[in-house]
């Protein structure tokens, strides 16, 4: 099976907050891995798998939001979320913080 992505992941490192997409409550989380597809967040209580959620985080005095669904959770306190949909300001901000991060490997543990 390929690895092969659609889109490419970066590191990240950046304080964010999820929520349930049905209320403001929810978590800090720490984005550890970010796309325009999604995001791999590290935190507690974070929503359970198929959830739909919502992801705000602030860069350069902009609101990133992006609405998506927990594809997956882990017992470890980390949790891949897909985006369903983004503003055209977010995604443009979005854009924006990612051409300032770094590629994440496609082969993991090997740094270029």
């Amino acid at each position: 099976m390929s690895d092969r992505r659609k889109v490419p992941r970066y590191l990240a490192e950046v304080s964010a907050h999820i929520s349930h997409a049905q209320s403001e409550s929810g978590a800090k989380v720490i984005v550890e891995i970010l796309s325009v597809q999604g995001a791999c967040v590290r935190g507690h209580d974070l929503p359970e798998a198929g959830r739909k959620c919502r992801l705000t985080l602030e860069w350069q005095n902009e609101r990133i939001e992006a609405e998506g669904e927990v594809a997956w959770r882990s017992h470890q306190g980390m949790a891949g979320l897909k985006f369903s949909s983004l503003d055209e300001k977010s995604l443009e901000s979005l854009r924006e913080l990612l051409a300032t991060l770094r590629l994440q490997p496609l082969i993991p543990g090997k740094m270029e």
